[in-house]
């Protein structure tokens, strides 16, 4: 499985950067250069705005073959910034009188909606541009034609149905948990309000009084020859069409046209037009925990009090945007890579930020010798490599399983078996390297193999929905876990795993629930008696019973660690 994890009056800035020296330090484009020299990223483009001076820089191409040099101009998925724009349109409608942030949600949707509610609360408007409504962050009912563009055929009578059939399993208001669902949910309630697409309502709020002419949901003529390419590791990977949920990650743009837009953001104190005082309204204030050490403006995460920020990533790139508006700079960063490019924006803003080393890939090495040689010999240099310069490259669970879709995608099949079975012996224990092994096997027409390493994947990661529905595909029955309510009651519990941390366990009509020390509540889900996995990240959970049979400890499996706690409570 590849990795994978958005006003009539019109203004008239001076947007072109003044003759000047580069204000982008040399240390941030070196590291630039390395990160596109051994292959993290394919091309980087960053904007960079101190004061009224602005400065770009571009490094890498549009794609790995037959690419062009990336500039500001290129296009690129902007993903979750996305959720900004949204929330600046939120408040061009609160600013208009048109709504308001205590609005509950259900005033906007259709009334065979049942919106679900919690101890009597409603969910609002702000709850969901703050992201405090209760709803997760992905609705379950998506079942994409193509998972590499999971969100195309997602439809609006699938949103409804999925908000209709939900419980809330946590107090609104309460916490801040990130829902791309929610922020997707807000975007439409938009276009219901308005009688317009949400791609209008951009367009017609934002990108046409700052002229931003590429910056759009579905791509022009013009903006699709600028395109870059979108990579999953270094294979190409298809673009994300986001309309139905398009508030929570479906604009495109460039970064020319980004810089207008977080100038306009920086500049908005002015409060000269409706939009700037909109932009002022989003930016205040609108969450603050300190169990969670978490502050939100509305889309905006609010750092250190001063810094607001929010970046993207969609499934063939990331993006970064922040501001400090005290002294009026702000930065973006896109790439055409599903690679994190966080780093270098926060370099920028905070120039005591450590950039670290990026090592050379070792999958680049490994196609070279492919191609001058053959798998064989690419396979020996790995297994030395490993051994005797294992400080020297990159040696990542991503560098053979990315390494092995280029050759799958070219239907090169024996050569991606072949790397993926060397994956898979490097990482016995991850469940990724397994799937892609069977997505190969199946490939090639090796059905019973196919089914082996799907099987291997799911029981090393139970929230594997691809590995799941490609074995239902193949009619392999799979049974559901079912642990009955007195079973989950012996669980529920706290449990201390280092001497500040601690796990709750808890259970509400015959669910599990997992809160971690200043974090949000999370449903857990059985793979089988006293084992549990995590759908929200990559992780699992084990009970453990003493020779009494009581449960007395719990442990948590995560990033390759292993964590053991002492039941307390």
């Amino acid at each position: 499985m590849k990795k994978s994890i958005l006003i009539l009056i019109v203004f008239i800035y001076s947007f072109q950067a003044k003759a000047q020296e580069s204000i982008i330090p040399d240390e941030v484009k070196t590291y630039i250069q390395s990160r596109v020299n051994n292959q993290v990223n394919v091309g980087i483009v960053v904007g960079y705005i101190d004061d009224q001076n602005i400065d770009y820089y571009s490094y890498g191409n549009t794609a790995i073959e037959n690419g062009t040099p990336v500039n500001k101009k290129s296009v690129f998925e902007i993903g979750s910034i996305s959720k900004t724009f949204t929330a600046t349109i939120l408040a061009i409608k609160v600013i208009n009188g048109e709504m308001s942030l205590d609005d509950p949600i259900s005033k906007y949707l259709p009334k065979t909606v049942k919106v679900p509610t919690k101890n009597g609360k409603e969910i609002t408007l702000q709850h969901l541009a703050t992201h405090t409504s209760a709803l997760p962050r992905m609705p379950d009912n998506m079942s994409p034609k193509n998972e590499n563009n999971p969100f195309a055929d997602y439809t609006y009578k699938q949103l409804y149905n999925f908000i209709s059939n939900y419980e809330l399993t946590r107090d609104i208001g309460a916490f801040s948990e990130y829902s791309n669902l929610g922020m997707g949910l807000l975007g439409h309630i938009l276009e219901l309000q308005s009688g317009q697409t949400f791609e209008e309502l951009v367009i017609q709020h934002i990108a046409n009084p700052l002229q931003m002419t590429d910056t759009r949901l579905v791509l022009t003529q013009q903006m699709k020859k600028r395109l870059a390419k979108g990579h999953a590791g270094l294979s190409e990977t298809n673009n994300w069409d986001i309309i139905t949920l398009g508030g929570a990650g479906g604009i495109r743009s460039t970064t020319s046209d980004m810089v207008k837009y977080i100038k306009a953001n920086l500049n908005s104190d002015s409060g000269k037009t409706a939009l700037d005082k909109a932009m002022q309204l989003a930016h205040q204030s609108a969450f603050k925990s300190e169990e969670q050490h978490i502050e939100m403006a509305l889309a905006w995460h609010i750092e250190n009090g001063k810094f607001l920020m929010h970046n993207g990533a969609t499934g063939g790139y990331c993006a970064m945007s922040a501001m400090d508006k005290v002294d009026k700079k702000g930065v973006i960063v896109l790439t055409n890579s599903n690679e994190n490019v966080d780093a270098i924006a926060i370099k920028l803003m905070v120039p005591s930020y450590p950039l670290q080393p990026v090592k050379p890939s070792v999958a680049k090495i490994m196609a070279k010798k492919i191609k001058d040689s053959n798998i064989d010999e690419a396979i020996m240099f790995y297994k030395n490599a490993k051994v005797s310069q294992a400080d020297t490259y990159n040696f990542d669970i991503e560098q053979l399983n990315s390494l092995g879709y280029q050759f799958l995608e070219k239907d090169q099949t024996e050569i991606a078996l072949a790397l993926f079975k060397l994956n898979v012996a490097q990482f016995p224990e991850a469940s990724n390297p397994y799937d892609s092994l069977a997505e190969a096997y199946l490939k090639s027409g090796e059905q019973t193999l196919a089914i082996t390493n799907y099987k291997k994947s799911l029981a090393l990661n139970p929230a594997n929905d691809n590995a799941r529905d490609v074995l239902k595909s193949l009619d392999v029955v799979l049974e559901d876990v079912f642990i009955s309510p007195e079973i989950l009651k012996t669980y529920v519990g706290k449990y201390q795993l280092s001497l500040d941390f601690f796990i709750t366990i808890t259970t509400t009509e015959g669910r599990l629930f997992l809160q971690a020390t200043g974090q949000s509540k999370f449903e857990i889900y059985p793979s089988e008696v006293n084992k549990f996995y995590l759908k929200v990240v990559e992780a699992k959970v084990e009970f453990k019973v003493n020779t009494v049979g009581e449960i007395d400890q719990m442990i948590l499996f995560q990033n390759g660690q292993v964590l053991p706690g002492q039941r307390v409570e």
